[in-house]
């Protein structure tokens, strides 16, 4: 998605990632969301019914960034390998710290738990579809997935933080012990 003006509906989400990342979830209320952002209640009406509506289309934005585009420009390579190094390549050209955030936040609110467990699901399935590609069995593929995407998460989580050639050299390693 292209920047659009201050106070558009992209503008309101981008900056409430923002905010989710600097202050935490309690801040993505209306009113200090508002506060934040230096403007009335009657923006953020102007484009979202309801919280419960800027926070669907919060993590519908968020899935659509973070997942669905970056499988998209992943799939502009012809081989499954090319595929998975292009979408490490991807990630670490990204800004993923909101990650952490949400899955924290998704500890106190099941809505957010909800987005996860699709995201999550998407994720690891592409991952699985690259593995059965090159060769290996179905269950393989899925256990290598999953081991593939819980060490994406790990890596946010350690401190200091791996630096991206770090990440991008260990997910090439991990992916290529188990090749066929």
């Amino acid at each position: 998605m292209k920047k659009e003006t201050k106070n558009s509906q992209l503008d309101w989400l981008e900056f409430a990632l923002d905010i989710l990342i600097k202050k935490g979830p309690d801040s993505l209320k209306i009113t200090p969301l508002c506060d934040l952002k230096g403007v009335t209640k009657g923006s953020f009406y102007h484009h979202f019914k309801n919280r419960s509506e800027f926070i669907e289309t919060l993590m519908t934005h968020w899935y659509q960034e973070m997942t669905l585009d970056f499988i998209t420009q992943a799939n502009t390579q012809a081989s499954p390998l090319e595929r998975l190094k292009k979408l490490d390549q991807v990630i670490a050209s990204h800004n993923i710290e909101a990650e952490m955030h949400i899955r924290a936040w998704a500890l106190k609110e099941q809505s957010i738990a909800a987005h996860l467990e699709r995201i999550d699901q998407q994720r690891q399935s592409y991952l699985a579809h690259c593995y059965i590609e090159l060769g290996m069995e179905e269950v393989q593929a899925q256990d290598i997935a999953l081991m593939a995407y819980a060490n994406f998460l790990g890596m946010q989580q350690i401190h200091p933080k791996p630096s991206v050639e770090a990440v991008l050299r260990i997910s090439a390693m991990a992916s290529k012990t188990f090749m066929p």
